[in-house]
């Protein structure tokens, strides 16, 4: 795979700088608008239910996980995020009675993190409307080119963290 910028590679709409024009220049540029506009989208969506974004994503993170004791290291990796980060965001929805974290009794310095009851029934409400949010945000690309993204992203992160797709939390 060439790395090197190429005379033919597309420009990147909007750029007109003395960069060089690469295919990944353009595409992470293309990768961090495109979060950019999902994220206009859905921090409202979720506000309406007192989340945000990365708090929803570590509410089903732990939901899919249940049964099998997830820590809050096991979310930081799921979520390619700092441990204190995830401690921090933890502390809030405990606050907020949404989880729920114990200590690991083999490992003091572990904490197990589970949903409450609360916790299930904001995910259980939010899932009733959530696929009309998905579907707005998607509304550009066919289910065919949905699907060719998620590919596409999933092997961009396999590459970049060394590591291979796995089952990734549906959000």
């Amino acid at each position: 795979m060439n790395r090197a910028a190429c005379s033919d590679a597309e420009p990147v709409a909007g750029l007109k700088d003395e960069f060089p024009h690469s295919a990944a220049r353009a595409a992470v540029v293309a990768i961090v608008r495109g979060y950019g506009a999902v994220q206009r989208q859905m921090e409202p969506y979720f506000a309406q239910f007192g989340l945000t974004p990365p708090q929803f994503q570590v509410l089903t993170i732990i939901n899919r996980l249940r049964g099998r004791q997830p820590t809050q290291r096991q979310l930081a990796l799921e979520l390619y995020v700092s441990f204190p980060n995830v401690t921090v965001m933890l502390g809030r929805l405990e606050q907020a009675g949404l989880v729920r974290r114990r200590n690991n009794p083999k490992d003091r310095r572990e904490k197990f993190v589970e949903l409450t009851h609360r916790g299930r029934a904001l995910l259980q409400r939010i899932w009733q409307v959530h696929q009309v949010q998905l579907d707005s945000v998607m509304a550009g690309l066919s289910d065919a080119e949905q699907f060719k993204l998620t590919r596409l992203l999933d092997k961009m992160i396999a590459g970049a963290t060394g590591l291979a797709t796995r089952d990734r939390p549906v959000s």
